[in-house]
Order: C-alpha cells, then structure tokens, then sequence
C-alpha cells in the first residue's frame, strides 16, 4: 500500500528528529516535537470525531499551531480543510453549511458559531500545550487511501465550490518535489513559506518540510507586504522562496534580485507571468526561476518550466505521472502550434467536486482515461513546451487568487436596490481588476460595505459604475461588450483637508499616480489593490504613522483611513 503524505513526515521525524522542521514566530521546532505535538492534537480530534471520510475545518491564526493541526488531521484520516478566519461570516457559513465537518479546531475565541458543524475545539493559543498534556503522544496509523484536504474556489454560481484532492495526488507531487527541485537547494535549506493557508499553494512548502527542509512561516503581518516581506528575505537570506509573480515583480522592484538578497531558487505560481518579468528574470546571475503552472483540481501545479531554458513565457511539460493534450471544441487533438483548451490526465488530478457531481461530470470526463478540462487556451510549442494563451471563460486570476465575476455578480443581486448587475475583469497583468456595472433603486447607497459582509477582499469590485440602464443586444440580453470601459479618475479637488487626510491624500496620489484627490476618494475606486495597499501602509509608516496593508484594505477612503491615522497618533503621543 502507498504511504500517505503524513507517513512520509513521520518517516522524516525518525530519521532527523533533532533537525528544525518549522521556524513560527521566531520559534525553532525540530521535527520530533512537531511530530509528538501533532500526535497528540490528533488524539484530541479523535475523540471528537475526526475519522477517514469526515472534515475537519480549521479556523486557525497563522502560526505553529496552524502547522500542527494539518498534520493532526491527516493522520486521523480525516479531510483538512483550511478556513480562513478573515473571511466574512456569510461566507463561512455557506462553506460550513457545504463541507459539513465533523470537527471546527480553532485557535480564535471571537469565531462566531456556524451551522453544519459536529463539534468545535477552541485551542487556547496561549494554553494549547497544556490542553494537549493529557492525550498521549503515540501515532496515529491510517490508511493512505481518500481525500487529503478539501479547498474551496470561487464559483460562477455565487456559491464556493470545494474541491476534494486526494493523498495520492499530493504524494505524487511530493515525488515530482524530491526528484526535480529539492536537488535545486542545498540539503536542509531554509524554505520561506509566505503563501495563504487558506490556499492549497500552501501544500508545497510544507512538502519541502517533509522532505527535511527548514521552513520558516513568515508572519501574516509581514507576507502580504513588499517590504516587510523584503525585510524578512534580506535577514534570513532565504536560499528557497515561492511567491506569485506579481508580488515577485513588487519584490524586485524593491531589490529582492541584488546579489545580497536574492534566493537561489525562486518558484512562482498563481498567474501567468509577462514578458518583461520573464526576461527580467532570466537575466539575474546565481538564480534558478520556475514557472509553476496548475488549477486547484491538479494538485497544486501540474505543469512547470525553468525560466533559463525558454527565452518567451510558458508553462513548460507536465510533472511525473501527468499528462497534457490540447484539444478542440470537440476535444480532439489539435497539431502542435495550434491554439486550444488543455486537458491535464494522469496522478495530478482531483477526486473531484465535494457535493457537485454533475460539475465533477462536467470538468473531469473520461476520454481515454480520466481527463480534468482546465478551461485554459494554450499551444504545444515545436519544442514540447506548452504556451498559456488565456482563458476560455470568464475565470481570471487577480494576484493568485481564481476568480469567477459572476461569483461577485450573484452577491450584487442578492443586495436590496440592485436591479441588474454585471462584473467583468478590465486592464492586464499586474493591473487586472474586477469592475461592477449596476442598475439601482432611487437612494440605493453604500454597496461596498454590503460587499464587504458577504465577499472576501480578493472579489471585491475595485470599480462600482451606476448606470441608468444596461445596454441590450438584439436578443434582449445585456450586451456585455457595448458596457462603457470607464478610466480611473482622480476624485477631488483635494481642498479642505485635515492634516491627517492630507497625509494619506498625498500618500494615494504618489502610489496610485493621481492628482488630486478629497476626502471621499476611495483607494479601490482609484484603481488601488492589495499590492498597492501595501505601498500606501509603506508610505505612512515612513511618515511616522503605524499602519498596515489590512488597515489601508479595511479603510479606503481617505477620510477613513485618515481617522486612524489620527487615534494612532494621538496613541503614539501618549507612550512615555
């Protein structure tokens, strides 16, 4: 029998147990204890329920214990899946309300209670050693067979589809890890691990932990942003770093590629990557670069390509045991040099959609084996490489997140006053953003802040344009195409101001490269994203004020965010 992806951790517990595994807030952890601490978490969901073939969901703060509880859950057999605590309670409860777990583990008192759940744990974050003392610290022995974790995506309908991805899959890519990219670093290189828990990208630095890496959990307060995150690099001097490429191009931008900084091996993933990055890239000395490419129901990534080896941007030739085909309309082959969707087979693929069989019917059909269509438009290259050419649907990636516009649309009808509405993704790149049309009821305000309880940040339209009506084609359908492509513009004069708004008035117009702009002017209106934000928080911290990428995001105008400006400074006043 095929040992599971825990299995392979429990072996590296036993070989290196003195080796540090996992650096979490300053915090060295050598495999031995994260091996006996996660045992005895196991024990712990066990006895409330936590079994092969349940979920268990966990609502955890980043740090050690996050790490703990992924491992707990494999090895009582049960199906992880990562809730992100900052999502909004709507939408929690449709995730709740879908997986059903057995067991919701979290470390956050303040998580309000959801339906659908069997039984809650809250792990006192101060006090978790002592209410894990009591359970023993033997292993827990399952069989590798079932789902691994479950992840959540957007979906077009407006409710998150879950994504079941099984333990086989996740330890083929652990082979494909060990085989091709571990020999890239040297034995027991420390590993930075930045990516969100909530994503399953999380999986590949924690498979480098099981390959007997020192993986370090850079702080929630310090991935988001540039230069904090830049910060860490240049300290640490990480020799491996998996980043998205538009936070990439944020980090060279601040110096990540200088010879004191830059790691030895850079892995991207989560979106396509332009061309200027590419042969920015290719030029760096002392640096190996790969370009990840692979959607959620293959596991992680499922193609790749070494920058060095391709002079144009491309997604490369399938890992292990994986196989791709370019297809038409009708799915048949199409000759090489030819655009058409790509179909990923073979060890990658997912067990399919949790609750949604006719989805699962839909996306993975079986065509001289079981094939997944990925909805991407690519073309095999003369040389087997293959080239991403763009979506086939409406599905874009805005700074590694998947996105479905009609995931935004759908909220946007259900709120009171909304007529009609459309989301569609506007710009390219680094500046993709997602753009709002309604038609409202007489008085209808405030839409954003609506949003803001239903959706996560990453959905969130940067634009809301209010039309009188919506244009019909001659089908008496929304012409979607005839919708007005709306440019951003600066909201002022900017007259009048506190000097707290003008502080961050000055700091929106040097980031976003507006003129003007008044109290009102929202960050996100000005075509701001979390990117951006986190230049403004970079701007105002040099001016003196405390501030960070979440406060720019949950404050976006700048009389809102010039309010906390201003209670953080008077708080700074009073320290002694």
């Amino acid at each position: 029998m095929a040992a599971g992806w825990w299995e392979l951790f429990e072996r590296r517990a036993a070989a290196s147990p003195s080796d540090t595994g996992l650096v979490a807030d300053g915090v060295a952890w050598s495999f031995r204890e994260l091996d006996r601490w996660s045992n005895r978490l196991g024990h712990l969901l066990r006895s409330a329920g936590a079994a092969p073939g349940t979920v268990v969901a966990c609502a955890m703060s980043r740090s050690v214990c996050a790490v703990l509880a992924l491992l707990a859950a494999a090895k009582t057999g049960a199906t992880y899946l990562a809730l992100d605590p900052s999502l909004p309670r709507a939408r929690r409860e449709v995730i709740l309300a879908d997986a059903r777990p057995a067991v919701l583990l979290t470390d956050l008192t303040d998580l309000t209670e959801a339906p659908g759940v069997g039984e809650r744990i809250t792990l006192d974050a101060e006090r978790w050693r002592a209410d894990l003392a009591g359970y023993r610290p033997e292993p827990l022995c399952q069989a590798a067979e079932g789902a691994a974790y479950l992840v959540y995506t957007s979906g077009s309908t407006g409710l998150p589809k879950g994504v079941l991805v099984g333990n086989a899959s996740l330890v083929n890519l652990y082979r494909e890890l060990s085989a091709r990219f571990f020999p890239l670093a040297a034995p027991g290189s420390r590993v930075a691990h930045g990516q969100p828990l909530a994503f399953d990208a999380s999986f590949d630095p924690l498979l480098w932990l099981v390959g007997g890496y020192e993986v370090h959990l850079i702080p929630e307060e310090v991935r988001g942003d540039p230069d904090r995150y830049l910060g860490f690099l240049r300290e640490s001097r990480m020799p491996v770093v998996e980043v998205g490429p538009a936070f990439v191009a944020a980090l060279a931008d601040r110096g990540l590629l200088a010879e004191d900084t830059r790691p030895g091996l850079l892995l991207m993933g989560g979106e396509a990557v332009g061309r200027s990055l590419w042969s920015r890239l290719r030029a760096v000395p002392g640096m190996t670069a790969v370009n990840l490419y692979g959607p959620t129901e293959c596991t992680v990534f499922t193609t790749s390509c070494r920058l060095a080896e391709c002079a144009d941007p491309a997604i490369g030739r399938p890992i292990r045991h994986t196989r791709a085909q370019v297809v038409d309309a009708d799915l048949r082959p199409v000759p090489d040099g030819e655009p058409g969707e790509l179909l990923v087979g073979g060890a990658c693929l997912a067990i399919g959609y949790l609750n949604r069989p006719e989805l699962t019917a839909n996306r993975f059909v079986e065509r001289s084996g079981r094939w997944y269509r990925t909805g991407d438009l690519c073309r095999r290259r003369t040389d087997g490489r293959l080239e991403w050419l763009g979506r086939a649907d409406d599905q874009v990636k805005i700074r590694g997140y998947r996105v479905e516009p009609g995931d935004a649309e759908h909220a946007l009808l259900g709120l009171p006053g909304v007529r009609q509405a459309v989301v569609r993704a506007e710009g390219v790149g680094r500046d993709l953003r997602l753009v709002a049309y309604v038609v409202l009821a007489p008085g209808v305000c405030g839409l954003r802040d609506r949003l803001r309880e239903v959706l996560p940040e990453y959905l969130l339209p940067s634009r809301i344009v209010p039309l009188e009506a919506m244009p019909l084609g001659r089908n008496g359908k929304i012409d979607r195409a005839a919708l007005p492509s709306v440019p951003i513009r600066p909201r002022g004069p900017a007259e009048h101001l506190t000097p707290a708004q003008q502080l961050v008035a000055a700091a929106y117009q040097a980031v976003l490269g507006v003129r003007a702009v008044n109290a009102q002017a929202d960050f996100f209106e000005l075509g701001g994203h979390s990117l951006l934000a986190a230049a403004v928080a970079a701007r105002l911290r040099a001016d003196g004020v405390p501030c960070s990428l979440r406060d720019v995001l949950r404050h976006p105008t700048v009389g809102q965010l010039a309010q906390l400006v201003s209670a953080r400074r008077r708080e700074t006043v009073k320290e002694p």
